[in-house]
């Protein structure tokens, strides 16, 4: 049995947080990793920023706060997502961007820690106060669908073709 521990970014984070970040592209399948080919001086930076747009500081003009937080197996980062603190129809109707996303550390893929990941992201959902949520996966990215709709995802429409629109209640 493995300890599984999510943890908020916190400007402690170090080396092996960094280095896990570096597996995860800058770009994926929709899913940002802005901390990807950062050096680590700018990586530190990163988390300055990130931390301080959890509680609305800093934001780009017409961002919502979120926070990120990092999957931790047996002590190890393996993965990291993050929760919109909100949504918007800006960020449904032109971006097609949801209410979370999540990447793992490609060496750490396809041992079910996206699952797991993705379980503690709803949970968070739930305590920020989330009835429901909506995710727009691309259409192609079988795995991430396959986990949404395990977890109680329905297909409710379709973003440009390209992506699914999937709601999920959560009680």
């Amino acid at each position: 049995m493995h300890n599984i521990e999510l943890k908020q970014l916190s400007l402690d984070m170090g080396k092996t947080e960094y280095d896990m970040l570096q597996e995860i592209p800058e770009v994926e399948n929709g899913f940002t990793n802005p901390a990807y080919n950062l050096s680590y001086d700018e990586y530190k930076e990163w988390l300055r920023i990130t931390d301080n747009n959890s509680i609305g500081i800093d934001l780009p003009e017409g961002w919502i706060p979120y926070t990120t937080y990092v999957l931790y197996v047996d002590g190890i980062p393996v993965g990291y997502g993050r929760v919109r603190h909100s949504s918007s129809e800006y960020l449904e109707k032109v971006v097609g961007a949801g209410n979370l996303g999540y990447g793992i550390a490609k060496e750490y893929r396809r041992r079910g820690y996206g699952s797991i990941l993705f379980k503690e992201l709803l949970k968070k959902c739930k305590e920020i106060g989330y009835t429901e949520i909506k995710l727009f996966p691309m259409k192609s990215n079988e795995p991430t669908v396959k986990i949404m709709m395990k977890n109680g995802g329905q297909i409710i429409g379709d973003f440009k073709n390209q992506k699914h629109i999937i709601r999920i209640p959560l009680e």
